[in-house]
């Protein structure tokens, strides 16, 4: 369950070279790779393989076990201190020889699915601010802080390493802020605003402008063909309904028209409709299923009100979001909770 060389479509996964960071963070504790490993099913060995994914319930279990194993929960800045671009594998050569910042964030948000089809990023230009966005595609595969963190760090730190400047900026992450964040506050180059309904980066929108030290057209583009190529590949052993699952919600934006996800796929509305019901399944029930997940995780966390709630999964009222929550689970959330 742990591996495979295809992404598989059952369960989300992410990419095991992130589990070799994190053994070689966990380390400077003297805690080693097996006691790390311990009970996941996951061999040593496999580390050392290039291209290979983990169940992202198993990598998340993996993180948990390693904040308890070192007791430091600000394990996420330690991560994010040592990540480097080429962590990243081919998406990250790619970035690291792109034109400019501009181009190197595209090429993640475009490709980011080789690395884990967990999570999905957005880039938005307004006025003079750009804004990152992290969107965590399933309810119960969350990131969480020290995810977060490592992320929001690691994203500083390879910006600075691939522009050779210094960079400020900002962030919103969704989790209140936790009691270690001072010990670590000064590593970021500005305001965390915490409790938020997103997770993003924001920054100047001139740094998109900005050249890459290693900046290399002609290779450039050859690294793009090849992440396409590898992209491709992935997705043949992803259903066409799942791949539509994973587009058509966003944590920031909510739910996205058929118009919008079949954009985005560069398909008609009717081509993307042709191919659900090839699968025996349509747009509409999709959006009724990602809508049922999605509640049933919120309301169990119990940390947003049934009129936020259903505010986020696009309703237009509480009482049409708790007709639609028995229908699904045969109780209210209330009664759900009991």
């Amino acid at each position: 369950m742990n591996i495979s060389t295809p992404l598989p479509t059952a369960s989300p996964t992410v990419l095991g070279v992130y589990l070799g960071l994190l053994v070689d963070v966990v380390a400077r504790w003297d805690i080693s790779a097996e006691e790390l490993l311990d009970g996941s099913g996951i061999r040593t060995e496999q580390l050392h393989d290039a291209f290979w994914y983990v169940d992202f319930r198993t990598f998340s279990a993996i993180f948990k076990r390693a904040v308890i194993l070192t007791n430091e929960p600000g394990l996420g800045f330690h991560i994010g201190k040592q990540m480097k671009v080429s962590c990243h594998g081919l998406i990250g050569f790619a970035a690291m020889i792109a034109k400019d910042v501009r181009e190197a964030l595209e090429i993640a948000q475009q490709f980011i699915h080789l690395q884990s089809s967990a999570f999905n990023f957005r880039l938005e230009v307004e006025g003079d601010l750009a804004y990152y966005y992290v969107s965590e595609v399933y309810p119960d595969c969350s990131l969480g802080e020290v995810g977060t963190m490592a992320i929001l760090l690691g994203f500083v730190m390879m910006g600075e390493a691939i522009t050779g400047q210094h960079l400020e900026g900002s962030a919103d992450v969704m989790f209140e802020c936790p009691d270690y964040f001072d010990r670590f506050q000064q590593l970021l180059p500005g305001t965390v605003r915490f409790g938020q309904p997103y997770t993003r980066i924001v920054f100047p929108a001139s740094y998109l402008e900005l050249p890459l030290i290693m900046a290399d057209p002609l290779t450039a583009r050859l690294a793009r063909e090849q992440c396409k190529r590898e992209l491709n590949s992935l997705m043949k052993d992803t259903s066409f309904s799942r791949l539509v699952s994973e587009l058509v919600y966003d944590e920031a934006l909510g739910f996205c028209t058929i118009e919008e996800v079949a954009d985005k796929l560069h398909l008609s509305t009717r081509t993307l409709q042709r191919q659900l019901a090839q699968e025996n399944q349509s747009f509409s029930t999709l959006i009724d299923e990602l809508r049922q997940r999605k509640a049933t995780a919120m309301v169990k966390k119990r940390e947003f009100s049934l009129e936020l709630i259903a505010e986020k999964l696009g309703y237009t009222d509480t009482t049409n979001f708790i007709r639609a929550f028995k229908r699904w689970t045969g109780k209210t959330p209330k009664k759900y909770l009991d």
